[in-house]
């Protein structure tokens, strides 16, 4: 009897998991529509829909508004939005850490540090023209999140050691950081701007690059799902599950560590994604990382996609930075959650 009443409420949380990610993937088709159709020109969605299926190809103006500028910037939001998300349902469960997000490594200030090089050393020192910011960007992330690693590896990889030894190096890259801003006075609304986040620079080089690497990086956390549902319980408990804890904290820093760096260096530092999403999507599916991860993935790409499209809604035909969408969102929204689950 027991049996039965045990495999009939798995049977109905399965079946209202599966509802509820139908839901959030009709949320994205919505929000890329949103996108793709909202902004300083608004584009009617029958001429939206006509010029995805070429039936009214005279719709120049529309036409080159839609693939030279905003398919680009929609299809980067759809995939900063999910690396960030599912990076950060991942740490946090590695850290068992709620308040952990894919910038605590160090890598955005890596990144950071890297564009303010490169804004000091001036234009003359760009091979790349206008792709050295971005390059410089994923140089600066990448490259602290192997010092990062280096240095954790001596501790034995403890989750708890990365983390602090993360933080110690986010604290000096920023003040090295606002060394260079003083240097750079004249030109500091340029690291600012990068600090905000932004999609006005994508190109579709970078969408290039992120086809390859995000979903590539997403299947590589997907598959690790047994191994962090495991890690919820301590990392004890894992162990005797036959997870290896060293291992597993190496796989997930590299494989999170080159999805942030791809969408730092793609639209800059955008932050509260990977934070706040991951607390959406436990409110909405619960724990189980089989249902969490594809649920922050959706969510999180929805919420930058919306967050993009009123980034442009309301300052048009100027647009403001995605980073201030995301936080004047994000904050109430992570306080509300922390109050309703407290109480």
């Amino acid at each position: 009897m027991s049996f039965n009443l045990s495999f009939d409420y798995y049977r109905k949380k399965s079946r209202l998991g599966k509802l509820i990610l139908a839901i959030l993937i009709i949320l994205l088709i919505f929000s890329f529509f949103i996108g793709l159709s909202a902004g300083a020109v608004n584009i009617p969605l029958n001429n939206l829909i006509g010029i995805l299926l070429r039936f009214n190809p005279e719709e120049s103006v529309y036409a080159k508004i839609l693939v030279d500028v905003r398919l680009p910037r929609v299809i980067a939001s759809l995939f900063i939005g999910a690396a960030l998300a599912a990076s950060g349902v991942s740490l946090q469960t590695l850290f068992r850490n709620q308040l952990v997000e894919p910038y605590t490594l160090g890598i955005a200030s890596g990144a950071l540090l890297g564009v303010s090089i490169t804004i000091v050393l001036g234009a003359a020192q760009q091979p790349l023209g206008p792709y050295t910011t971005s390059f410089m960007a994923f140089f600066g992330a990448l490259f602290t999140t192997l010092t990062v690693y280096a240095i954790s590896k001596s501790f034995g990889l403890k989750p708890t050691s990365v983390l602090l030894i993360g933080l110690a190096f986010s604290f000096l890259l920023s003040s090295i950081v606002t060394f260079l801003e003083y240097l750079a006075i004249k030109d500091i609304h340029l690291i600012f701007a990068w600090l905000l986040g932004g999609f006005s620079s994508i190109h579709w080089i970078h969408i290039k690059i992120m086809a390859v690497i995000i979903p590539l990086g997403l299947i590589l956390l997907f598959i690790k799902v047994k191994d962090l549902n495991a890690m919820l319980l301590g990392e004890e408990y894992a162990k005797q599950l036959g997870v290896d804890v060293k291992k597993l904290t190496q796989y997930l820093i590299i494989v999170t560590s080159i999805l942030v760096s791809v969408s730092v260096a793609s639209a800059g530092i955008i932050g509260f994604v990977g934070l706040i999403i991951p607390h959406i999507a436990r409110f909405t599916v619960g724990y189980d990382n089989k249902s969490l991860m594809p649920a922050s993935t959706l969510i999180g790409a929805s919420f930058l996609l919306l967050s993009d499209a009123l980034s442009r809604i309301i300052a048009r035909p100027s647009e403001l930075p995605i980073g201030v969408i995301t936080s004047m969102v994000g904050a109430p929204l992570l306080i509300y959650l922390l109050l309703k689950k407290g109480s």
